[in-house]
């Protein structure tokens, strides 16, 4: 504005300059608090399909790709060519179909399917998470269409926009030498935060970690996006040797939580304040007793689900006597009766351990298997406390190291509130450190040959996820920038500490990293063919790490090597399901025309809770209707088939989902009334054709 006031000055003519300084006193006046950047940067994808070609279509050629240069398809010629007339000089080249990228800008209309590409499956009984391979804002714009109002948590971790190009938009690396950087980060942003908005639950959380390169404008656009939300920064050290910058080493980044700001309202059983945890996430506690937190998560519920059993050794991070000199102590048993009777004070740095009984108790100490002195989980005032309350007992007997365990026994209902505080804005925690957990972690699960840049430790984002959905066991998460697929990976730890069935929808791109880009062109591979994709992000990294946490077998079939914090082996795996899919694009008449149901069925799965196995193709045309037998969902191809479909879903409580496929409101309205009772409808395809003509343009 400043630059634009020095050039009025410049008017000669008085009347026009006066003119001019009034347009801009007003423009001054209409402007709010907020950040100003060019909102309409077009943004685009490139589809590698050739079905999608058509007459008129906007494409590119894959040899061109980087040129920015789009033609338009004006015919097809022999051998499967197209002629094209390039945008804007009117010059003519032809082209095979199959060497062509469709562009499609943002805001054009476009009609997603979901292609099953793999999948691992542990537990019949436990719903599937689900991987997506595809361009995020689409992809955001089919998660509209399936669970809006549903998500219990987003957390994204977004490109820090270092300048380093670690990024691009328009298929460009932006870097630092680009004017519009910051424009383009904030134009990105903005479109997926809108839709992501769309996908929260009233009491839904949105988190999002970011450095220093943009969060200062990261929270205004939050501010803009989220304006009744409450906006907690928290700094989680993930380097404590640092990260050498100018001036300063860095060894932090940031979590934003977005979280709704209801008063003091009550939002589905919940009080508003929905983030406490047990003990903080810091490496200095206030006091003695207090506990760190990081691994709560050890916690087992007996078969009768009644209590909670957790060992009262300390283990993982900080878990050593030199961390916590005051946690060293006795606690004596009687070895007859198995029963705890009192502990003895601390020792002194110096002191060794006394292990002969005393009056007939035996003292048990905090030593591991290899002899290396641990602690306890808590101070000696409150282990008194705990074993007056019957709560420390005796556990196994271990003949061959002629030891005990000792375990808290709490009651379920007690366990779950015990030692609840609220968390602190700064988290200093090794088991944050993205060496270690983070790149070391991807490693093991895949191997010395595979690298991505800056994955997540996966402990740092577990209990990002725990801060909102520890006290909810069902929850569904979203990761959008889901890169390595740390985010699913960390679901499984929760889920696998307490038994949840927690959700997690991954949304990842299968891009290829710029040295490996320029050497697969240099053999003649580009986007869509089978050589370039296999290695980039899904295909390389996210997809076989994702397999790899859930089966403890790596890609080239060895076992993983090493336990988690907890100490559970990594081999063990989890016992639990996961989808992957690649995101395509559909032609809307063949949806209209109702030829397209096989592309749309893995959407109807996915929006029923993906239970049971994902639903192979069915043949349409000889079908009334479908009632899936485990995947909790019943679709009506034949309104005249209502009186069937009526009496097979008598007394089916399973069955929460219907989809109805019909032309006529009228119709649909008559099913609706009989079946929709208890159960959420849909009516294909207006449903799904209406959300993506109306909500890609509006998101753009």
């Amino acid at each position: 504005m400043a630059r634009l006031e020095q050039l009025i000055e410049g008017v000669q003519d008085e009347q026009l300059r006066r003119a001019i300084e009034a347009e801009i006193a007003a423009l001054k006046e209409r402007t709010r608090f907020g950040l100003v950047y060019e909102r309409h940067l077009p943004e685009m994808t490139l589809i590698a399909d050739p079905d999608l070609v058509e007459v008129g279509s906007l494409v590119r050629p894959k040899e061109g790709v980087d040129k920015e240069v789009n033609y338009r398809v004006v015919a097809f010629t022999v051998k499967n060519k197209a002629r094209l007339v390039a945008d804007g000089n009117g010059n003519e080249i032809e082209a095979a179909v199959g060497d062509l990228f469709v562009v499609k800008p943002f805001g054009e209309s476009i009609y997603p399917s979901l292609t099953p590409v793999d999948v691992v499956e542990r537990n019949s009984e436990r719903p599937h998470h689900a991987v997506i391979n595809g361009e995020n804002f689409h992809a955001l714009q089919l998660l509209a269409y399936l669970y809006e109002g549903q998500v219990d948590c987003i957390y994204i971790d977004p490109p820090y926009n270092t300048g380093a190009r670690d990024w691009k938009y328009n298929n460009r690396y932006v870097d630092a030498a680009d004017s519009y950087r910051h424009s383009k980060w904030l134009s990105m942003m903005e479109k997926r935060l809108r839709t992501a908005r769309r996908l929260l639950k009233p009491d839904g959380v949105l988190i999002v970690t970011i450095d220093e390169n943009e969060v200062h404008h990261l929270g205004v656009l939050l501010e803009d996006i989220f304006p009744t939300y409450l906006r907690h920064v928290v700094t989680i050290v993930i380097s404590a040797q640092g990260n050498a910058k100018v001036n300063f080493s860095r060894v932090d980044e940031y979590a934003i939580f977005c979280v709704p700001d209801i008063g003091t309202d009550v939002i589905q059983g919940a009080p508003v304040e929905f983030l406490p945890a047990p003990g903080d996430l810091t490496a200095e506690e206030d006091d003695e007793d207090s506990e760190p937190g990081t691994d709560h998560y050890v916690m087992k519920q007996t078969d009768e689900a009644e209590f909670v059993v957790e060992n009262a050794r300390r283990r993982g991070t900080e878990s050593l006597r030199e961390n916590r000199p005051k946690m060293f102590f006795p606690i004596y048993i009687d070895e007859e009766e198995r029963r705890v009777v009192s502990a003895g004070p601390p020792l002194d740095v110096d002191q060794e351990p006394e292990m002969t009984p005393v009056h007939g108790l035996r003292p048990v100490w905090p030593i591991d298997a290899n002899g290396d002195h641990r602690r306890w989980r808590w101070g000696y005032e409150t282990m008194l406390r705990l074993i007056e309350a019957g709560e420390i007992q005796v556990g196994k007997y271990n003949k061959q190291r002629d030891s005990w365990t000792i375990n808290r026994v709490q009651p379920k209902k007690q366990a779950e509130t015990a030692g609840l505080k609220k968390l602190k804005t700064v988290w200093r925690n090794t088991s944050h450190a993205a060496g270690t957990h983070g790149s070391g972690l991807l490693a093991k699960f895949l191997g010395r040959g595979v690298s991505f840049s800056f994955p997540k430790s996966v402990y740092a984002t577990r209990d990002c996820l725990a801060a909102v959905c520890r006290n909810r066991p069902d929850a569904l998460i979203v990761d959008f920038f889901g890169g390595s697929g740390t985010t699913l990976h960390s679901t499984l730890l929760m889920n696998a500490a307490d038994g949840g069935q927690r959700r997690c929808i991954l949304i990842t791109n299968n891009e290829v990293d710029v040295k490996t880009t320029a050497r697969l062109r240099r053999k003649g591979f580009f986007r869509g063919d089978v050589e370039f994709e296999a290695e980039g992000i899904f295909e390389a990294v996210a997809r076989p790490r994702v397999k790899a946490a859930i089966t403890g077998i790596r890609p080239d079939g060895r076992t993983v090597l090493g336990s988690y914090l907890d100490g559970t082996p990594f081999a063990e795996g989890f016992e639990e399901n996961a989808a992957f899919f690649r995101l395509d694009y559909m032609n809307p008449d063949a949806v209209e025309l109702g030829a397209a149901f096989n592309a749309i069925h893995p959407l109807l799965w996915l929006a029923a809770g993906a239970h049971g196995s994902c639903p192979e193709p069915l043949a349409v045309d000889s079908e009334d209707f479908f009632v899936s037998q485990r995947g909790r969902y019943a679709v009506l191809f034949s309104v005249a088939a209502l009186h069937d479909l009526e009496q097979q879903l008598s007394g089916r409580d399973d069955i929460p989902h219907l989809f109805v496929i019909t032309d006529s409101p009228d119709a649909y309205a008559e099913v609706r009334e009989a079946l929709g009772q208890g159960r959420r409808t849909s009516m294909l395809y207006r449903d799904y054709l209406r959300n993506f003509r109306i909500n890609t343009a509006q998101s753009a």
